[in-house]
């Protein structure tokens, strides 16, 4: 016999596509046999009663031996039948085995108590809570659609080492908003350079560059979204490849307005540059552990578009004088916090001093700067509503 594949069953029990009336099959079996119903049940070894209670689906916990082989009598297929007998069980069993389903989905799906820790979920013990939330936040009316529609879009063309729970839940969102909003404007290649050439100094507009930046390559095909870090992911940003446009999504892993900023020139030169090997792969997650592209290219991208090593030569000497790096920043197009920003990588990477904690008064939050975007938060009452929101942004006249 063949292994039976539980996880499918669990996933079928619910589904139509197999149906047939046990008894009328049975019934057929022993007349074409030529014998009678107690023959058959002795030849099989079968008590009556255990019998009647597989058919009738009145047997609470279902002799497996038993049921396969009433499945070999019949030559039905073993997989079907026991759907078929599970299909059969009473309310309270198909309601235990509606359970089993619905774990399955959530352990094989969700890290639960990482989520409820973001929020995400709020009661743990409930089962027909959390899965209701996930659906709904989704935007999905069955577990099965859950799969069949959302999962193997993004994984069936990668090959993945090992499932990363919260770093799936984090793409999936992305993915499912980026589908929602479904910009209706086309890529531009060309138009995107010009776009970041002219880009740098709406850096200096806290509250609104950030805003305009993104509505601008919005109208040229690339969507961008703020979504929240999820704890342990180690994702600073994203790139996607959706119908042919790129889509990025922005994260506050570091929690600092500059590295919103370099974090997105640092995904509009894998756009600019790696944009076939990421619609291969169907997106890129920059920071990841598995990756496909050199990052220090983009790194450095980003790096020299705002403040290059000649730069940083020429600061260094003026940095505790803030009305120097000010006058500095503006002569640069750039906000100054960029400037202190870069110096402390500068410093670490060039001589191995450490000024993490250094310059955050003049670190602006980013949370202004982020707040036009409206962000995806794992509070939201689903992606949906949250693309809604996104798409009024962008669109606005």
């Amino acid at each position: 016999m063949k292994n039976i594949d539980v996880d499918k069953l669990l996933q079928d029990i619910f589904n139509d596509d197999v149906s047939f009336d046990l008894k009328a099959r049975f019934d057929e079996k022993i007349e074409e046999y030529g014998i009678t119903k107690t023959k058959a049940l002795k030849l099989l070894s079968i008590d009556k009663d255990v019998f009647e209670d597989i058919i009738n689906g009145t047997a609470k916990q279902p002799n497996l031996i038993h049921v396969v082989k009433i499945a070999e009598f019949l030559e039905v297929n073993v997989d079907d039948f026991i759907q078929m007998v599970l299909k059969n069980q009473n309310t309270e069993n198909i309601t235990s085995i509606d359970r089993a389903r619905k774990v399955r989905f959530l352990m094989k799906n969700f890290d639960v108590k990482a989520l409820t820790k973001e929020g995400f979920f709020e009661n743990v013990d409930d089962v027909d809570l959390l899965v209701e939330r996930v659906l709904h936040y989704f935007g999905y009316d069955s577990i099965r659609s859950f799969e069949d529609e959302l999962v193997t879009p993004l994984y069936s063309r990668i090959k993945r080492k090992f499932s990363d729970k919260m770093k799936d839940f984090w793409v999936r969102s992305a993915y499912q908003t980026f589908k929602l909003i479904n910009n209706p404007n086309e890529y531009d290649r060309e138009r995107l350079k010009d776009v970041i050439v002219n880009m740098k100094p709406y850096s200096q507009d806290v509250k609104n560059g950030l805003y305009t930046v993104c509505r601008a390559l919005y109208n040229i095909g690339v969507t961008v979204i703020f979504q929240n870090y999820l704890t342990t992911t180690h994702v600073r940003g994203a790139t996607f490849i959706i119908n042919n446009k790129p889509c990025i999504v922005l994260t506050d892993n570091q929690k600092k307005y500059p590295t919103i900023w370099f974090t997105l020139l640092h995904e509009l030169h894998h756009v600019l540059f790696d944009y076939d090997a990421i619609n291969t792969n169907s997106y890129h997650l920059s920071d990841d552990e598995d990756l496909f592209l050199i990052e220090e290219k983009a790194n450095a991208f980003a790096r020299d578009y705002f403040l290059p090593k000649t730069d940083f030569d020429y600061i260094k000497t003026y940095i505790k004088n803030a009305y120097v790096v000010e006058r500095f920043a503006k002569d640069k197009e750039i906000h100054p916090s960029l400037v202190y920003s870069f110096y402390t990588w500068y410093q670490k990477e060039l001589y191995d001093k450490n000024y993490h904690a250094a310059f955050k008064e003049f670190y602006p939050d980013y949370k202004v700067a982020v707040s036009r975007l409206n962000p995806i938060a794992w509070n939201e009452e689903s992606v949906r509503v949250a693309s809604e929101k996104i798409k009024a942004v962008f669109e606005i006249n």
